[in-house]
């Protein structure tokens, strides 16, 4: 039997940061959509129904059977469209309302540092959060804040799943309490390709047992 094919998480990398190097784990977060309020046309409240939240206990379960669809959030967004007469001929434009359903992401810490290491195990357990893969889309890289696809190549079953070889690098150091120097992408002195060379050795040390 043929599995679906998974699809991309509809996202971007933004903030990413060499010097802050954190382990994070993407996650799809439950939120209850009659949790969110709503307004009217004539700006009065609308009446959208139980909100699953208030509940209690495992909430999220509840909220699936109902089919509220927790998982994921509709967002709503204008685009200018030509209007044509009769003819075809282009008489104006007007704002056309394209509704796109995306899935709620977090980002949870998984480190000692953070909960024990317990986040994630946690969230999902105690939260109703599941992986992407659960709800048919790719894992991503879990450097903090970087949503770009994982490369088989850089993934470690102590480090986690990476993109590249320098946010594995980077999070396996992190791990072993390594105290890498950083690049502030300046010019820093006549010294600086030393720091840069001290750095690189440093990271693919860190790394070494990582990969195979």
């Amino acid at each position: 039997m043929a599995t679906e094919k998974l699809q991309k998480i509809p996202g971007y990398s933004q903030g990413v940061r060499a010097n802050a190097a954190v382990r994070m784990v993407d996650l799809a977060r439950p939120i209850c959509p009659n949790s969110q309020r709503k307004r009217n046309s004539d700006g009065s409240w609308a009446d959208i129904g139980a909100n699953c939240q208030l509940a209690g206990g495992q909430w999220w379960v509840m909220c699936e059977e109902m089919g509220h669809d927790p998982y994921f959030s509709v967002q709503t967004y204008y685009e200018t469209v030509d209007v044509t007469d009769d003819e075809g001929f282009v008489v104006g434009t007007k704002k056309k309302a394209v509704n796109v359903r995306r899935p709620n992401v977090a980002q949870v810490a998984l480190g000692r540092r953070h909960n024990s290491g317990n986040g994630v195990k946690n969230a999902i357990e105690k939260k109703g959060f599941k992986r992407l893969s659960e709800i048919g889309f790719e894992e991503v890289c879990q450097f903090r804040n970087c949503q770009n696809p994982v490369n088989p190549r850089y993934t470690s079953p102590a480090f986690g799943a990476y993109c590249s070889f320098e946010h594995l690098s980077l999070i396996a150091a992190d791990a072993q309490e390594i105290m890498v120097p950083q690049i502030n992408g300046v010019t820093e002195g006549p010294n600086i390709e030393k720091v840069r060379q001290r750095r690189s050795k440093m990271l693919r040390e860190a790394t070494a047992s990582a990969i195979e």
